[in-house]
């Protein structure tokens, strides 16, 4: 077997390193011994050339002498303007802020904001009055409606109100009845 440091070309890894994941990485130890490289290198080059693309193999000297790049120019250019040349040396321009602008939408996006906050604060203390009011009015109509039960239960049933006195509780319906009779 060869070196594993012996340099081979771009192309010749390409090529094996192809041949190799045509073959789905079987049969290496034939692409090996074809090409007098080991295994091991040969399945690096795929696993390089899967992950990086045609270009993985080319050498510095290959991608600078590469045709698709073209050479640079040297341009020397003169400013005389101090203010470019403050901000080329710098790297920034100079801001130009219309100021009063800013503060104005600054202080008007604030007031709105505000507006907003205050809108929704609103809103809710409305809608928690609304609901406490109509719970606390069922709640009273509840009570209402309880006490007259109560009462129209009490008029409708024979009762003691005092036993000392003898003073008795007798249904409504009844009273009217013994007072007609009573009047015959």
């Amino acid at each position: 077997m060869a070196n594993e440091k012996q340099n081979y070309s771009a192309e010749f890894k390409k090529e094996v390193a192809q041949k190799a994941l045509d073959q789905s990485k079987k049969n290496l130890d034939k692409l090996a011994e074809q090409y007098d490289v080991s295994v091991s290198v040969i399945l690096m080059w795929a696993t390089e050339l899967e992950k990086g693309g045609e270009d993985v193999f080319k050498t510095e000297d290959e991608e600078q002498q590469s045709p698709s790049e073209e050479p640079t120019e040297n341009v020397d250019i003169e400013i005389t303007s101090e203010e470019i040349a403050d901000s080329v040396e710098h790297g920034v321009m100079a801001d130009k802020l219309n100021y009063k602008r800013l503060i104005f939408w600054s202080v008007f996006g604030t007031i709105l904001v505000i507006i907003f906050v205050r809108g929704l604060m609103e809103m809710y203390e409305y809608n928690m009055n609304t609901t406490q009011e109509r719970v606390s009015s069922e709640s009273e109509y509840y009570q209402v409606n309880q006490m007259k039960k109560e009462a129209r239960q009490q008029l409708e049933s024979f009762g003691v109100v005092d036993l000392e006195n003898n003073i008795y509780r007798i249904p409504i319906d009844s009273a009217i009845n013994t007072m007609t009779a009573d009047e015959e």
